[in-house]
């Protein structure tokens, strides 16, 4: 949890805006708001525009209204950000501070112990129950094995460049053959739980954004071009869906927030203020602002409850919106959907259908075998032996191919599916979009979060439980050097 003292200066001047009366200011205020929806909108579906020239009218636009927002409300903040606060959430959180004492005192320790995984019990030098311990250790275990792998379900909402054909390759690659990969990031969140996932995959990705530059070096960026940025901000809107993408961002700063204000009570911390911080029409982020010399007074192991109790949230919605994602997809959306058979997403080098088969094409049979979903070509192909000969029809023609020693020819598919789009085809899809965004969102923001970068909930976590100061400087300097470098990508669009 950021100091907010320290972040957020309140910079609303004395006087008052050039319209006096206050419905009149909220009905300007209100017209700003919808306006801006409407040009997020047309910044999204005018793809001529170019991946620039999208961020550049999404970004000037709220930059501008943001800039009239905050100076028409005379909101506290600076530039085109703003904060709108509210005693009522003081209240509210006041209220759920006196309830629920042993879920409350346990979850930011559970929490860590995701975080943190193995290293959580001497991190906080065994000031953790053995059972609760153990279940951390169950329940990380479980999201890397049973959660995580959805994710990709969630990325099809997101529209960053690259993005799509990079998960496709990884699932195509991952699906031929052992996963090391996969096996050596398991093990190290296990011990190092997520903050050492996210830390290791920042700099695995940094190292081969760098590998890509001098393999390429006579046209370094033009390579880079090809690939998925390692980090990319995302705008309702202009990346992702903008209602649901909207309400996925509130959900999950509120409540993270609100997790850390409801532990600062219970360790009778008093709050100073509470609310979201914006940009434009955007929430950026939410705060909830503690009497830091209060906090200072605190021991070491309820300072680390309070500083993990917005990770540990995240964690538990990622969990609850993974479920209600997965319900979504088995009872809700084939009652909306309609099958319009199975294409190709990618195939892989190396692979006998490497450079014969192309994305895009639909396949009619495999082997003889009529192809109409994902249960009928999973039946055909698992017929296929080393040495084989496989015979593939699609929209644009019969191929043939024999089956390497692992009995694939290096093809990864997928079922076209539309939604309805009638009035419940409508809704549904739209709780689907919501679900999958906040499962997604809650796993990312949590992690990143961990972070032992300043102003991140990670570094009071590392700072508190870690004396050597040289040591967590020196982590943070790689992480921030390794979050450069997985933007150099973002070079190609520029």
């Amino acid at each position: 949890m950021a100091n907010r003292s320290e972040r957020v200066k309140n910079s609303a001047k004395a006087g008052g805006s050039v319209i006096h009366d206050p419905k009149k200011r909220n009905y300007v205020i209100a017209a700003l708001v919808i306006i801006e929806f409407i040009v997020i909108y047309l910044s999204y579906i005018e793809t001529q525009l170019g991946v620039a020239g999208q961020w550049a009218l999404a970004l000037i636009s709220l930059f501008a209204v943001g800039s009239l927002i905050k100076y028409l409300g005379r909101f506290p903040g600076w530039n085109f950000f703003y904060m709108v606060g509210s005693r009522h959430g003081i209240k509210t959180i006041d209220n759920i501070s006196k309830k629920h004492d042993g879920f409350w005192s346990s979850m930011p320790l559970w929490g860590i112990v995701l975080g943190f995984g193995i290293v959580a019990y001497p991190l906080l030098k065994g000031n953790i129950n053995k059972k609760l311990y153990a279940f951390g250790m169950v329940s990380l275990i479980a999201v890397l094995l049973l959660v995580l792998p959805y994710l990709t379900v969630a990325l099809q909402f997101l529209h960053i460049p690259n993005l799509n054909s990079t998960v496709a390759n990884s699932a195509a690659a991952h699906s031929s053959g052992i996963d090391y990969e996969g096996i050596a990031f398991d093990a190290t969140s296990i011990i190092f739980g997520f903050a050492g996932f996210v830390f290791v995959a920042i700099l695995y990705s940094a190292a081969n954004f760098i590998a890509i530059a001098i393999t390429h070096y006579s046209a370094p960026i033009a390579a880079l071009g090809h690939q998925a940025p390692g980090v990319y901000p995302v705008i309702p809107g202009l990346d992702m869906p903008l209602v649901a993408g909207i309400c996925a961002l509130a959900i999950l700063l509120i409540v993270h927030e609100f997790s850390h204000g409801v532990l600062a009570r219970k360790a009778k911390v008093k709050l100073k203020s509470v609310g979201l911080l914006l940009i434009g029409v955007i929430p950026m982020g939410a705060f909830v602002e503690p009497d830091e010399k209060g906090v200072e007074k605190l021991s070491g192991l309820e300072q680390t409850k309070i500083f993990a109790a917005g990770v540990s949230s995240n964690f538990i919605l990622m969990i609850v919106f993974f479920a209600l994602m997965l319900g979504t997809i088995l009872f809700l959306l084939p009652m909306i959907e309609t099958n319009e058979g199975i294409y190709i997403v990618s195939t892989v080098q190396g692979y006998p259908a490497y450079g014969v088969l192309q994305p895009g094409m639909h396949v009619l049979s495999w082997d003889g075998h009529a192809i109409t979903n994902i249960s009928t070509i999973e039946a055909a192909a698992s017929l296929d032996h080393p040495g084989s000969a496989v015979t593939v029809t699609t929209n644009t023609g019969t191929y043939n191919f024999t089956a390497n020693s692992h009995g694939l020819i290096g093809v990864s598919l997928a079922q076209e599916t539309k939604f309805s789009n009638g009035f419940l085809g409508t809704i549904i899809y739209f709780l689907y979009e919501l679900f999958a965004l906040s499962f997604m969102l809650n796993f990312l923001v949590g992690v990143v979060n961990l972070l032992p970068l300043p102003g991140f909930d990670g570094w009071r976590i590392y700072s508190t439980n870690i004396k050597n100061a040289k040591f967590v400087n020196f982590l943070a300097a790689l992480v921030l050097i390794g979050i450069l470098l997985n933007a150099l990508p973002l070079l190609a669009y520029i």
